[in-house]
């Protein structure tokens, strides 16, 4: 897999910046300069070319506000990957210096500078570009939520601020309704700056692109226990060392709830719910409120942890009872991308999703997506189990 992606003024196609990921060499200015020309004799024709491809990769631009240019080289991803990556990184960069900022660039330079608090979004962005799911953020389900929530919901009301969420591990547990309102891109965003920084305590402006693009919000994160961390959206007031010392105070009495919750990690859901041996993992997402949970289960049982081996390794290159945990969440998200996500487009009408069920089956594990209203559950299986039964 490598990537390069690059962003250029629209009008004359001065480099605002480059990076790449993966086994690939820095591209020259020229090549740079030759791919932004491509779009700029296109666009004085009147023809839009969004993509075009090469023996083994794909070259993609999109133009945003008519200011900048955001042109993306990639080989080993999906054409959607791609494209989500261009419009994330175009929505963090509103994110960082506002609306306003983009549509006139004034002076360069200043610009650059600007973007100061940007380039570790990007970054990141590209660091988690095979494995993020783009639509959703990431929670973890907790029995301590309804508790955790009604105290939230006390705590919004007390600074004022309608946009409040509490984090696991930077992982959501629970959200204030305004919270849950905000459009994913917004959410999104605001996880990536938190999994950007070295600290989780934080007191930046930003500006939500689909939610207030021209005006500033104060993003607040302040830590309640070692891995349980507070969030919110606010104004000028009030100041941080007093949102501090009110956060403190408000969840002293609260600590055993918080601590409890804490210890979902890493599994991100009650230890009260047991799991059937053949389950390596699941993948459970909600659509409309655009929310997903992920999970690795224990290893397989003695029996089906040599289910399978035998007369090759496979395409995945592991046997279930080998599997490591961050190959099983692989996989799942690999079935819900190639599989669940694709054939949800083709056979959606309407509001409503006609194949309500898809299976993956290998040598070495099985798939199984159910879908109920907005709720999609994907579970890995061992191989040993019959595909009959995980339904």
């Amino acid at each position: 897999m490598s990537i390069h992606l690059m962003c250029l003024t629209s009008d004359g196609g001065v480099p605002i910046y480059s990076k790449k990921r993966g086994d690939t060499e820095t591209l020259p200015f020229s090549t740079i300069a030759s791919l932004n020309g491509v779009h700029m004799f296109c666009k004085s024709q009147g023809v839009d070319l969004p993509i075009t491809y090469l023996e083994d990769s794909m070259i993609m631009w999109k133009e945003f506000e008519g200011t900048i240019v955001m042109i993306g080289i990639a080989r080993d991803i999906t054409e959607k990957t791609l494209r989500h990556l261009l419009d994330y990184s175009y929505q963090a960069m509103v994110f960082c210096v506002g609306i306003q900022s983009i549509k006139k660039i004034k002076n360069i330079d200043r610009f650059k500078r600007e973007l100061k608090n940007y380039y570790p979004l990007i970054d990141q962005l590209l660091e988690v570009v095979e494995s993020d799911l783009f639509r959703y953020v990431d929670c973890v389900l907790c029995s301590e939520s309804m508790g955790m929530l009604t105290k939230l919901n006390e705590f919004s009301l007390q600074i004022g601020s309608p946009f409040c969420a509490i984090l696991v591990r930077q992982r959501i547990a629970c959200g204030t309704e305004g919270w849950w309102d905000l459009d994913v891109i917004d959410r999104k965003l605001l996880m990536l700056l938190l999994n950007a920084s070295s600290t989780i305590q934080q007191d930046v402006p930003v500006y939500l692109p689909k939610k207030s693009p021209s005006i500033a919000y104060r993003f607040i994160s302040i830590p309640l226990t070692q891995g349980v961390s507070i969030c919110a959206l606010c104004g000028a007031e009030p100041k941080y060392d007093v949102l501090q010392g009110l956060s403190q105070q408000f969840w002293m009495s609260e600590l055993d709830m918080l601590i409890a919750a804490e210890q979902k990690y890493p599994k991100s859901f009650p230890a009260g719910i047991e799991l059937d041996a053949h389950i390596l993992g699941f993948l459970l997402l909600n659509r409309e409120q655009a929310k997903y949970v992920m999970s690795r289960s224990g290893g397989p049982t003695p029996n089906s942890a040599t289910a399978g081996k035998g007369r090759h390794q496979g395409t995945l290159g592991l046997s279930s009872g080998g599997t490591s945990s961050a190959h099983r969440l692989d996989i799942l998200r690999s079935f819900f991308h190639q599989s669940v996500d694709v054939m949800e487009d083709t056979l959606r009408e309407g509001d409503r999703v006609m194949n309500l069920e898809q299976y993956w089956c290998s040598d070495y594990h099985k798939c199984h997506a159910l879908i109920e209203g907005s709720n999609v559950l994907c579970v890995l299986y061992t191989s040993a189990i019959p595909t009959h039964i995980m339904r």
